[in-house]
């Protein structure tokens, strides 16, 4: 062998690896994408154009970032702003329904009080109107008996013959009290009328005109005007009242027509 043969030892041998022959082909095949490359290239110089670099990239994707985000944003905001005012609307409608009958309820509050206010006065103006109505009743009523006794002063007849017939037919010795001026009246009727009873006629000035009272050993009538004026005024008034008439009061006179009683023992008009 020759000196530049190297023998390799059995023991590196295990170190040794394969080497293959690479392929030997057409150098045009590997050479064309990079021609086709800078053809392409060319073409676009000739053409103007630059190809972008890796900054003006990343301004690309990140204007179109931002383009997608506003757009987003904007749907967004259109689609809450949508979904706000619905339920705004909503809100605010219930809201307005409950204030409404609120304001409803409060007015008709006042207006209640108020058509209260318009009722009370004409109560009390009933009450007073009533009142009124009585008391004119009763004047026109005195006024009605002392004129019917001024233009016919006989009618103490019939009251005599009314107080008469309310005492017990059994009565004996009666007297009768009457004012000075129909105590004539009655004596000359009891004298037309003849009458047999043993009557005495006692002249009474404390008495009015129209009025009488009966007395007998067992029994009192009480048939003064103002004794029937006070039982009108009792039925006007529902009720039983005491004459306005301050000395019947002082004498405890009652305000019942003919009120029949017993009198008492001595008591009497001389």
């Amino acid at each position: 062998m020759g000196g530049n043969e190297r023998v390799i030892p059995q023991a590196q041998a295990g170190l040794a690896q394969l080497w293959k022959i690479p392929e030997v082909g057409d150098p045009s095949a590997e050479v064309e994408p990079q021609a086709q490359a800078d053809e392409e290239a060319e073409s676009a110089a000739e053409a103007g154009l630059t190809l972008p670099t890796a900054e003006r990239i990343r301004e690309i994707e990140d204007q179109a970032y931002q383009a997608g985000f506003e757009r987003g944003r904007e749907a967004g905001y259109e689609e809450g702003l949508t979904t706000g005012r619905e339920m705004g609307y909503k809100d605010g409608e219930a809201k307005g329904v409950k204030a409404g009958e609120k304001i409803t309820e409060q007015r008709a509050k006042a207006w209640d009080r108020l058509l209260q206010g318009l009722v009370s006065p004409y109560e009390d103006l009933d009450a007073v109107i009533e009142n009124e109505l009585a008391q004119l009743a009763i004047a026109v009523a005195r006024q009605l008996v002392r004129r019917e006794l001024r233009t016919d002063p006989s009618a103490i007849v019939a009251v005599l013959r009314e107080a008469l017939g309310a005492l017990p037919s059994a009565d004996r010795k009666v007297k009768l009290y009457l004012h000075p001026q129909d105590a004539k009246l009655v004596k000359e009727a009891l004298h037309l009328n003849d009458l047999e009873r043993p009557w005495s006629v006692v002249e009474d000035p404390t008495l009015s005109r129209g009025g009488v009272k009966v007395e007998t050993d067992t029994s009192r009538v009480d048939a003064s005007l103002e004794s029937r004026l006070n039982a009108v005024i009792a039925s006007l008034w529902g009720g039983e009242r005491r004459s306005d008439n301050p000395d019947a009061e002082a004498r405890g006179e009652d305000s019942a027509e003919t009120r029949v009683s017993a009198p008492a023992s001595g008591d009497g008009h001389e």
